[in-house]
Order: C-alpha cells, then structure tokens, then sequence
C-alpha cells in the first residue's frame, strides 16, 4: 500500500512539473514575441516620421537638398565678385550668399555660367571670381561750387558729371585756401572719403 501511494505521488509530481514548464515556456515566448514587435513598430514610426517632416519641409522651401558632394555649392555658399577697373586703378569686391538656382553645381558649371570671369577659388563654401574691366568704378565723386554752395556731383565710368546734391555749405564762409580748392574741382574716391572731405569744409 505504502508502494503505490508513493508511486502515485511521483506521477503527480511529475505531471506538476511538466504543466509548470509548459506554462513558463508559452510565458516567456509571448513576451519575447511582443518585445519583437513592439521594436519594429517604433524602428517603422521613427522612419515614416523623419520622412514626412523632412519632405513638408522640402515641400515649403524651408530645406534645400544638397548633394553630399564637397565638390558642389553649399546652400550657403559665399561669393565673392572681385572687379579691376583699369581707368582707375581700383579693385572692388562684393560678397553675397549664392543663389538658389547655383547650389549644388559642380567647379566646371560655375566656370561655364560665369564664362566671362576668372575662378580664383572654388570650394563647397566659398567661391571667388574676377575681372577686369577698361572703366571707372562707380565710386568716383568730384565737389564744386554750384549756385554758391558745395555741390557733390557723381562721375560716371567716362568721367562724365552726375549732379547728387547740393549741400548746406556756402562757399563765401570758405577759406581762401579752401574756395580756392572748391574752384579747381575737388575729387575724391569713395563715400566715406566723400563725407570726411566735406566735414572738414563745416
């Protein structure tokens, strides 16, 4: 009797445990399943997101798509146009951000758009060209008496007399030496030289 009762007692120990394992092993595949999914879900979301935002973005003009390139123009490329007037003897330079129309063009499509200048320097975020051109630049100004004040008059590219303004300055409360200078013509190269010369008439 005792024989059987043990018998009995391993059986249903036995078939305790194996009822356990099958439940802890459906367990633990349900959760590793889930965490499977749940990692694809959010890897898929995050994509699809940074798409979207990207290309409304892109849609609105807010971004400008650029080849990776280093070769090509940056969207924020600077240029600088350098010009050496030869009439006078002054090099002029301006810099400005590129056009929209320029990003993403190679050395030899800028070379070829701006065929009439020389490319000094060219890199993804600078450009350089030149030129030089048989002129005056426009920075030439000439001072004069007109209707008894000093009048500042502008020179064009022949040397030709452009009337700007005339100033507050009246040439009878002038030195001599100074009306004598206003007379003969007074030429001066840039504004801000413009402005010393007539401060120092006041």
């Amino acid at each position: 009797m005792v024989i059987k009762m043990k018998k009995y007692t391993s059986i249903i120990l036995i078939f305790i445990v194996i009822i356990i394992g099958f439940y802890t092993g459906f367990y633990l595949y349900k959760i590793k399943h889930l965490n499977n999914d749940n990692n694809i879900n959010i890897g898929e979301e995050t994509i699809e997101d940074e798409c979207t935002i990207l290309g409304e973005l892109e849609e609105k003009g807010q971004i400008i798509s650029t080849n990776n390139d280093e070769n090509k123009v940056s969207p924020n490329c600077i240029i600088t146009l350098k010009i050496y007037y030869k009439k006078c003897g002054h090099l002029v330079e301006k810099k400005e951000i590129i056009n929209n129309t320029e990003v993403n063009l190679t050395q030899s499509e800028i070379q070829e758009k701006f065929n009439d200048w020389e490319l000094q320097k060219f890199t993804s975020k600078e450009i350089v060209l030149y030129k030089e051109v048989n002129e005056y630049c426009g920075e030439h100004y000439m001072l004069k008496e007109k209707d008894g004040y000093v009048a500042v008059f502008k020179l064009d590219e022949n040397k030709n007399e452009e009337f700007i303004e005339n100033t507050d300055i009246a040439t009878k409360y002038l030195t001599e030496n100074d009306y004598e200078k206003i007379k003969n013509k007074i030429y001066v190269y840039s504004k801000k030289e413009l402005s010393k010369t007539l401060e120092d008439f006041e």
